[in-house]
């Protein structure tokens, strides 16, 4: 299994008892070090407090396998404004915001939108006063537009 898919099997669940969502994982190596990036979605955001708090716990979760043999640097964020959205779960945590869409078939062209409702592999959106439902699988990427 990824290293990535095992970091995140061991934080979601403990993640989630503390009222927070894995946005993304991110693990980087260079030589011997290793970076574990992880991003987190919470109902009424992400404070530093918050973020301190779960690098603790998550800490601790990590710090019980063997893992990593030679230690690792962790970091605990909210995903932040400029990152791209492509997960449900991105939309779900933006909705009312305008975003910026790419689509995987680039002769369409892009869309400037707002993120109305998430469902099953689709997202709602707000184009002038008309409500488009577009499949996930369609887009490529979304960012928020500032």
């Amino acid at each position: 299994m990824e290293v990535k898919q095992t970091v995140s099997n061991l934080v979601e669940q403990p993640l989630h008892a503390e009222g927070y969502e894995l946005a993304d994982v991110v693990v980087s190596r260079y030589k011997t070090a290793t970076t574990i990036r992880l991003f987190v979605y919470g109902a009424n955001g992400v404070t530093i407090e918050a973020c301190a708090r779960l690098s603790k716990m998550v800490g601790e979760v990590i710090d019980g396998t063997e893992l990593f043999p030679n230690g690792y640097t962790l970091e605990v964020s909210s995903p932040g404004l400029d990152r791209p959205l492509s997960t449900l779960r991105d939309y779900k945590y933006r909705v009312g915001e305008t975003v910026r869409i790419d689509f995987v078939d680039q002769a369409r062209k892009r869309l400037t939108a707002e993120i109305v409702s998430v469902g099953d592999d689709r997202v709602e959106f707000r184009v002038n006063d008309e409500v488009i439902g577009i499949d996930l699988a369609e887009i490529k990427q979304a960012k928020i537009v500032f």
